[in-house]
């Protein structure tokens, strides 16, 4: 047996009074850990949605190109759209879908819940999507 050194750890302390209402531990004028892990959380980042909220669905680099390419409009409503319509389709068995909103069509891997490319209203006519076994309608 390996003679490993482990320190001695005492009785873990009781904080006193109420934790969240102390406010930020250090003075540094950054957020107080609880709001950060409010937005971690809520997916929220000074109100901005993350990303990659666990969970959430994502975007892939290609599909934030063509979003920021033919400034497609992305808001939090927009994304709650979405992600109900994946969670629709993966209730249906799906594993690609096209989702059509009014002002563009997504191609969506519902499986890893991963936005793949996007198309604006403008681009859609004369367009084949292919490799999708279903379509949600927004």
């Amino acid at each position: 047996m390996n003679d490993l050194l482990i320190p001695k750890i005492g009785p873990m302390q009781q904080p006193q009074g109420d934790v969240a209402s102390r406010g930020p531990a250090d003075k540094t004028g950054g957020p107080a850990f609880g709001q950060l892990f409010r937005d971690a959380v809520t997916g929220q980042v000074g109100g901005a949605a993350l990303k990659e909220a666990p969970g959430a669905l994502k975007f892939s680099a290609h599909a934030m190109n063509r979003l920021r390419e033919r400034s497609i409009p992305m808001n939090g409503e927009m994304m709650s759209k979405l992600e109900k319509a994946v969670d629709t389709a993966a209730a249906k068995g799906s594993k690609e879908s096209l989702i059509l909103t009014n002002d563009a069509a997504f191609i969506v891997s519902v499986k890893n819940k991963t936005v793949i490319t996007v198309v604006d209203r403008n681009q859609m006519a004369g367009n084949v999507f292919t490799n999708i076994d279903s379509t949600v309608v927004l």
